[in-house]
């Protein structure tokens, strides 16, 4: 299915990320604290906008806001949380419709409940209020009015927030389609030269060559490391035709490396700069050493390739810019991604953390 036709579906609820819904889950311990200081400071915002006098401070009036607003913020929440999985399938106006009406309604039901509690039990009423129903439409008037200024507030934050994603998925797209075109051009070469010589191993070549370009064509996604590695296998058997004794790969992959994964196609071009930098350069058989290690908390990987003795040739550091843009897109600032020269040899390493893998 292509990317234009994903976008025009209709979803269900069950196929949204909850933790990617655009209306935060005010049920979470987070949010519970969050709310109760709202509830504080809406209830002394309200006793400011209406009392007469403010000293002596108006205790008993506060304690009847406080317990007004924490009752209809409590409720809405909670009826908000309950439906806030139903509500993600729904438009942006729709959603902060309902939100606003459900506070406005509980705001209505409960104020008269309030008022009629308090009349039962013959306590004072607030000491400002000569009508309850008009203390009820000013109540309902201002809180529709800021709770439709926090929705309107979230809607705007979501529509940023998806910009920016959609503008770094198309980065990030960009930076994944970026390989070697003299690596295709070397390739042809070498099937042009197997097809006489050596059919079966230039249909290796031919498919190992389509592997890496169907991924290099894929959206930019997660795959396993396994499968990572996989590819950079593919690259290398192609590239060990062409450079033949002078490329040499020592492999040290873990038997169990479990379900970590990685964005695609992000080992390949250090391979390729390895490759590169030393083999293509030497005159002599280079052995490369891809190592991976698996620990609880990191994934770390270190490739190394001999220094040449030849001049250096020069490289303009892109496709290491382009992996650490990716990683860090995916797992955050902890990504490090060291390149330098170490007695003789040239070392990479990569590590993430797993936990975010």
């Amino acid at each position: 299915m292509s990317k234009n036709n994903k976008s025009t579906l209709i979803h269900s609820p069950a196929d949204f990320n909850s933790n990617e819904f655009w209306l935060p889950d005010f049920c979470s311990r987070t949010f519970t604290f969050r709310i109760a200081v709202i509830c504080v400071v809406i209830s002394l915002f309200l006793l400011l906008a209406q009392t007469p006098v403010l000293w002596p401070f108006p205790l008993w009036d506060y304690i009847l806001l406080l317990l007004l607003t924490g009752s209809v913020m409590g409720t809405s929440f909670f009826l908000i949380c309950r439906w806030r999985q139903r509500m993600m399938a729904w438009r942006h106006l729709a959603v902060s419709a309902t939100v606003v009406a459900i506070i406005m309604i509980n705001l209505l039901w409960l104020s008269l409940g309030g008022f009629m509690l308090l009349d039962a039990l013959e306590l004072p009423m607030l000491s400002f209020v000569s009508n309850e129903y008009a203390a009820i439409f000013r109540h309902l008037l201002m809180s529709g009015l800021f709770a439709g200024l926090f929705m309107r507030y979230l809607t705007l934050q979501a529509q940023l927030r998806n910009r920016e994603k959609a503008a770094l998925q198309a980065r990030l797209e960009a930076l994944q389609a970026r390989i070697e075109p003299h690596f295709l051009f070397n390739s042809m070469n070498i099937i042009a030269s197997l097809i006489a010589s050596d059919p079966d191993k230039a249909e290796q070549v031919v498919e190992d060559l389509s592997a890496l370009f169907r991924a290099s064509l894929k959206d930019s996604a997660d795959v396993s490391l396994r499968d990572e590695l996989t590819l950079c296998r593919r690259y290398a058997n192609i590239e060990e035709l062409r450079l033949g004794d002078r490329l040499n790969i020592d492999w040290q992959i873990p038997a169990d490396i479990g379900g970590v994964r990685i964005p695609l196609l992000t080992l390949q071009p250090l391979l390729e700069n390895a490759i590169r930098h030393g083999a293509e350069l030497s005159s002599t058989p280079c052995r490369i050493t891809l190592a991976v290690q698996i620990s609880p908390d990191w994934v770390r990987i270190r490739m190394t390739n001999p220094l040449p003795q030849s001049p250096a040739r020069p490289g303009n550091q892109m496709s290491m810019r382009n992996v650490l843009l990716r990683l860090k897109a995916r797992f955050g600032p902890d990504v490090q991604l060291d390149a330098a020269p170490e007695a003789g040899y040239f070392v990479t390493e990569l590590s993430y953390p797993r936990h975010l893998a």
